[in-house]
């Protein structure tokens, strides 16, 4: 496994677990939707987003991040605490969609 795809494993992990700095950095970010529930974001935002925070992913161009996202066991991660990741507003395009991960556990 590479550096990138250990780091997004990461991401998504921590999100999943709700850390509290790293949903207060999603919350500022104005390219996604957070409440409670679900957080809701495109492919692109989140490459973005991602490249400004951390160096890991400031080299890798979107269609990579895109690769890697695709084929890494992500929802298997996030499912082991209680998280999902969804289409929540498929626009037949998988950069114009909407992906939602949802948090099934009670609120922390």
């Amino acid at each position: 496994m590479q550096a990138t795809e250990k780091a997004l494993i990461n991401f998504f992990e921590q999100v999943a677990l709700k850390n509290k700095a790293l949903l207060t950095q999603i919350e500022i970010e104005q390219s996604f939707d957070i409440d409670n529930k679900r957080w809701q974001f495109t492919l692109p935002n989140l490459h973005s987003f991602l490249q400004n925070q951390n160096n890991v992913f400031s080299s890798v161009d979107y269609l990579t991040f895109r690769n890697i996202l695709y084929n890494s066991p992500i929802n298997q991660t996030v499912k082991i605490h209680g998280a999902e990741i969804n289409i929540s507003d498929n626009q037949a395009k998988v950069d114009k969609s909407r992906y939602a991960l949802i948090w099934n556990n009670k609120v922390n």
